[in-house]
């Protein structure tokens, strides 16, 4: 029996070694750019250039590790005492670098965004770009920034239930006998509409509906007289950051001419919600539902 551990604890030591030479690797993802991101251990010094992705770090429980967010962010309350760094679109550069960052997240971004992003890749700091346009999607980001964050297992917890929420939500929609056509007003008076690539036009579709704009774009400028020729059963304004004073709908000019003012379906949310692709996405996709198919929850209000 001596014999056999004495040769036992060597090989365990080795197996220990190998785990600790594992663990000290740190993770590898691929982000949306198809890009790399090898990390030789968990950050601790995280910049959110997207709202999504620091909402989505929060709820992985690495939040304590966020040292700056955007001018705009909000949500969870914790951020709202955090540093700002500029903006998603114009990030601060010296901010970020003061900061001394060890990993940034940021959303799709153009123009100052992409050449903020080059230049912190220049100075040896990883930033992993994400750009979700679905659920199913926005699951697979959570999944690829717990990895990042070294919270695999939260992440994978927290999009299994969020997918059971979205099951219980397609079950209770299934045989809904018409989809309303729908349009999402995300700025005006320069009116600007989600288009195919925006994430509201899956949640539509997931929650039963139909969008009326059919660009394969994420944000379509919108005239008075193809809003008029579209003529939506469902008027949907985002109230927010880019879309800050909607004012009163009916009273815009020709407006009352619209098929949605006329039935009283003209419905406002949260910008902060529906177009942020994190883990209260499914949240927006159960708000929405309702909107569009209050007859399918006479019997949970």
């Amino acid at each position: 029996m001596i014999a056999s551990m004495r040769y036992l604890l060597p090989a365990l030591l080795v197996l220990l070694l190998t785990a600790g030479s594992i663990q000290a690797q740190g993770s590898e993802i691929t982000d949306d750019r198809g890009k790399i991101i090898r990390l030789m251990a968990p950050p601790q010094r995280i910049i959110s250039l997207y709202g999504a992705m620091t909402e989505i770090v929060f709820a992985l429980g690495a939040g304590d590790r966020v040292v700056g967010v955007t001018a705009h962010e909000s949500w969870p309350p914790e951020v709202r005492t955090l540093p700002r760094v500029g903006t998603h679109l114009n990030p601060n550069l010296e901010i970020i670098l003061s900061l001394r960052p060890d990993l940034v997240l940021q959303g799709s971004v153009a123009r100052g965004g992409q050449r903020a992003v080059a230049e912190l890749e220049a100075r040896g700091i990883p930033v992993a770009v994400f750009n979700p346009q679905s659920v199913p999607q926005v699951l697979e980001t959570i999944v690829r920034v717990g990895i990042l964050v070294g919270k695999e297992d939260v992440a994978r917890r927290l999009t299994t239930q969020m997918n059971q929420r979205l099951q219980r939500l397609e079950a209770t929609l299934r045989g809904i006998r018409s989809r309303p056509r729908v349009f999402f007003e995300v700025s005006y008076p320069t009116l600007l509409a989600a288009g195919k690539r925006h994430l509201v036009d899956d949640l539509i579709t997931r929650a039963g509906g139909e969008n009326v704009i059919k660009a394969p774009r994420k944000f379509l400028r919108v005239d008075i007289e193809l809003l008029l020729a579209l003529d939506p059963d469902v008027y949907i304004v985002q109230r927010g950051p880019m879309n800050r004073r909607p004012g009163q709908i009916s009273q815009r000019p020709y407006f009352s001419r619209l098929r949605a003012i006329r039935d009283g379906r003209v419905y406002i949310v949260d910008e902060f919600l529906f177009s942020r692709p994190g883990p209260r996405v499914i949240e927006a996709l159960e708000e929405l539902a309702r909107i569009l198919h209050p007859e399918c929850f006479t019997e949970n209000p």
